[in-house]
């Protein structure tokens, strides 16, 4: 009979991509895996399969926000069952080892695959284990699943990844963070190997690109295995970074299999001024990508190069969709609502000032270029172990250990929020924050402003009609639809303000 082992991770409308592939690794091992996900924090089905299915290892992706369930289901499990080995992987997993370590008898760092696989094969002691060597993509085990889980199996879009990394240091990202950055969690022994196998970048998920014929296997497999699928989703956090010859050997082989794609782009990628990304851009149409996403994350240039460092000008975006509308693709802009602002070194707006205007930077991206097709917002949340979470920390946005953090980008923030811009100062001010009271008030509006973010983005002037309506008393649906009535007789028939 084979061992088993049982792997989780949080419900997503998102496949567990990572847990794919580390399935195609225990089958190479001669291991019978199961994967079952977990929804809204009930490890009831978890707990369930696990004692039918009586596995000798247990394996979760550990996320920030999700880590406090996962760590006390954990400590339970073991209190009923010391045999059991748990393992755990992912970003929180990798830039907390200590932490998790405490819950579990295994915490694989950064790329999974082959500490997975030593794991299972007895190569390894119980404890932090480092990357020591970066192994090839291995086939993503997926049959089982949409058979175990059909609403992924008859969902027409199918998400998969051609490279993991990021070349670019976003604040509020793990990819962006290195090495140095987990070096107190590690024995000198450790961090030589791991120093080894993330040479040269030293990036904690360094970059690794898939072969055009891997990735073009994988998709034929799902389109066989789900005939209903009409759509792949590119998970990458930057598909188009990939070269010209990797996109145009993909382009030719994608073509003939009938399907539409989707995926996730930076401005810098798709710049109309550079030709080489305008190539890009006219052989993906050709082959079959309809939309794309890119992120603005805010408005203010200021916030966007002081606390995200994402330093991109206003008229490349607004080139960019002109380009992108002329060539026929969709767009689904990105931001974050709810930023830490006040310590920049420039004055900015801050609290919902600040959002609106990012609201009114996708108004006229629309009114200008006819783009964005969508604008999807997230409220931002200061996760522990990036470099804007120690921003957070610094200021005093935020000075709690990630107990709070939501599990999902759309729940209520968790930050502090002061009156006015300061400056670098603003943590030791206490005159500056606002009262309990106005905190609740603006996290309020906040939320309700990102649940109908992309109601007003389409709009015409929409965060005009946003504002008067997060300053009325009515903001039920009732109220909603009467100041859009009078909001579009004033703002658009009659041109009124």
């Amino acid at each position: 009979m084979k061992k088993k082992v049982l792997l989780g991770a949080k419900y997503s409308v998102i496949e567990p991509l990572g847990l794919l592939h580390l399935s195609s690794i225990a089958k190479e091992e001669g291991w019978r895996p199961k994967i079952v996900l977990i929804k809204d924090n009930n490890f009831k089905d978890f707990d369930k399969t696990l004692n039918e299915f009586n596995p000798k290892y247990v394996g979760f992706t550990v996320y920030t926000g999700n880590h406090l369930p996962v760590f006390y289901y954990c400590d339970k499990l073991k209190e009923r069952n010391k045999d059991i080995k748990i393992i755990f992987g992912g970003p929180h997993a990798t830039y907390f080892p200590r932490e998790s370590i405490q819950h579990s008898d295994y915490v694989v760092l950064s790329e999974g695959f082959n500490g997975f696989r030593e794991i299972l094969k007895d190569n390894l002691q119980q404890g932090i284990i480092p990357l020591t060597k970066q192994e090839d993509f291995p086939i993503s085990d997926r049959e089982e699943f949409y058979r175990n889980y059909p609403e992924y199996k008859n969902n027409p879009i199918k998400s998969i990844i051609t490279q993991t990394g990021c070349p670019h240091q976003c604040t509020y990202c793990y990819n962006s963070s290195t090495l140095e950055n987990i070096v107190s969690a590690l024995t000198p022994i450790q961090y030589n190997k791991m120093e080894k196998a993330l040479a040269p970048s030293r990036r904690l998920f360094p970059i690794k690109t898939r072969s055009v014929e891997d990735v073009v296997n994988e998709i034929s497999t799902i389109k066989k295995t789900c005939p209903k699928t009409k759509m792949i989703y590119f998970q990458d956090d930057i598909f188009i970074k990939t070269g010209s010859k990797w996109i145009k050997e993909f382009s030719k082989k994608f073509s003939p299999l009938g399907l539409s794609f989707h995926a996730q782009v930076r401005f810098e990628y798709v710049n109309p001024k550079n030709q080489k990304s305008k190539e890009k851009l006219q052989m993906m149409r050709e082959a079959g990508c309809t939309g794309l996403t890119i992120a603005i994350e805010s408005a203010d240039p200021i916030v966007r190069k002081e606390v995200l460092n994402r330093n991109m000008n206003e008229d490349l975006m607004f080139n960019s969709f002109e380009y992108l509308n002329q060539l026929g693709y969709k767009v689904r802009t990105e931001q974050m609502l709810g930023l830490p602002l006040g310590a920049t070194s420039t004055p900015t707006k801050i609290n919902l000032e600040a959002d609106l205007e990012t609201l009114k930077l996708n108004v006229k991206l629309k009114e200008q270029t006819g783009l964005p097709t969508m604008a999807w917002a997230s409220i931002f949340a200061p996760y522990g172990g990036t470099k804007i979470g120690e921003y957070c920390k610094k200021h005093g946005f935020y000075l709690k250990g990630n107990e709070d953090v939501p599990k999902t980008f759309f729940r209520k923030s968790v930050l502090n929020f002061p009156k006015k811009w300061v400056g670098p100062i603003l943590f030791p001010n206490k005159k500056v924050w606002f009262s309990h009271e106005e905190q609740e008030d603006y996290k309020d509006k906040l939320q309700l402003l990102r649940d109908l973010f992309n109601y007003f983005a389409l709009i015409p002037k929409g965060d005009k009609l946003a504002k008067r309506f997060l300053e009325q008393d009515d903001k039920s649906f009732f109220g909603l639809s009467t100041e859009t009535r009078r909001h579009l007789y004033d703002s658009v028939l009659y041109g009124v303000e």
